[in-house]
């Protein structure tokens, strides 16, 4: 038997059409988490995902810069109305109006124009990012490896010791790349029009500058180093904060991901056994396990989710075998009727 297993194998390697194996794969560089962040604009895409980021750079720019103008253009506004009635030097009719237009129009031109455009960009960033990484992903599984398959095998690891296969392949390829590309590019993007806003802002801050009573070694930059200081002090502990939230809610997210990946692989599992469920009258029993799937995604999406995240991913995960002989036991001594 062991000859003609290798007969078979040494014929299938001779097989016209099939190409040698190679050690790489079409992920393989994207095994780091940096990796996985610059493949795209690395590799073959190159130029589309930089004319992408540059145009959305640029119009990012542009939508600090008329957000700038369009505070002046509201302070200015409200000064205009705030002096329509003075007695000494009131604002005329016209100038009113013009404030107003100008405000508007930077408004509009902002709004409809910079912030939508980008937006458009943006999208099209994410649906290209997640289409170049789904058909890198598809190769990898359906190369001449037959990678498909022996992903869903259990092995061993350095130690000898059995590693369980990956579980929700299908979740990992579509949701996964889904939540990292859209999480990636919302977070450039405003990390972009933070750090162009400050640098206008700061900008416009020190030109309008004052000096501030019992600070008088600052001069007339005392409003701007004032607030600076609030800037420096405030963005670290807010940034502080906001990633520790960030790693609960990370933890929250992937519990949540498996957990429905789980109760939507155990109602697919379901409707290719609906026959044997039937034979063996085991809607109860089925009823019981697609409830306590589902307690997963409850509970991921609470506070508890937190506190037993761990238990989540090493509680009971059964088979559809499993499931199969849990009902069979159960409806052992059941009499069947025609």
């Amino acid at each position: 038997m062991l000859g003609k297993a290798r007969w078979i194998a040494a014929l299938v390697r001779r097989m016209p059409g099939r190409e040698p194996r190679h050690q790489t794969s079409p992920v393989s560089s994207m095994r780091p988490f940096w990796g996985s962040m610059w493949a795209y604009w690395l590799l073959e895409r190159w130029r589309e995902a930089w004319a992408l980021t540059i145009a959305i750079l640029f119009l990012t720019g542009l939508s600090a810069e008329a957000s700038v103008r369009s505070a002046l253009a509201s302070g200015g506004l409200v000064n205009k109305i705030a002096y329509f009635h003075h007695p000494t030097a009131p604002t005329t009719p016209s100038a009113l109006l013009a404030t107003a237009a100008t405000f508007a129009a930077i408004a509009i031109t902002r709004d409809a124009g910079f912030t939508a455009v980008g937006h458009f960009l943006s999208t099209t960033l994410h649906r290209k990012w997640r289409d170049w990484l789904d058909k890198r992903f598809n190769r990898a599984l359906l190369d001449t490896n037959h990678t498909h398959f022996h992903l869903q095998q259990s092995g061993i690891d350095a130690t000898g010791a059995a590693v369980p296969p990956p579980d929700n392949v299908d979740q990992r390829v579509q949701e996964s790349i889904k939540g990292m590309t859209g999480g990636a590019i919302g977070l450039a993007m405003g990390i972009a029009g933070v750090v162009l806003s400050l640098g206008l802002v700061g900008s416009k801050l020190i030109e309008t500058s004052s000096a501030v009573r019992r600070l008088d070694v600052l001069g007339s930059y005392g409003t701007a180093c004032l607030t600076f200081t609030a800037i420096a002090i405030y963005v670290p502990l807010n940034t502080f904060i906001a990633a520790k939230l960030g790693g609960v809610l990370q933890h929250l997210s992937v519990c949540m991901q498996w957990a429905e990946g789980t109760y939507r692989t155990e109602l697919n599992v379901l409707l290719h056994r609906s026959f044997h469920v039937a034979v063996l009258r085991g809607e109860r029993v089925q009823k019981a396990v697609n409830s306590r799937r589902y307690d997963d995604i409850d509970k991921s999406g609470g506070a508890r989710g937190v506190i037993a995240g761990r238990n989540i991913w090493q509680r009971d995960r059964k088979s559809g075998e499993e499931t199969i002989a849990e009902i069979a036991k159960l409806t052992r001594n059941v009499t069947f009727q025609d």
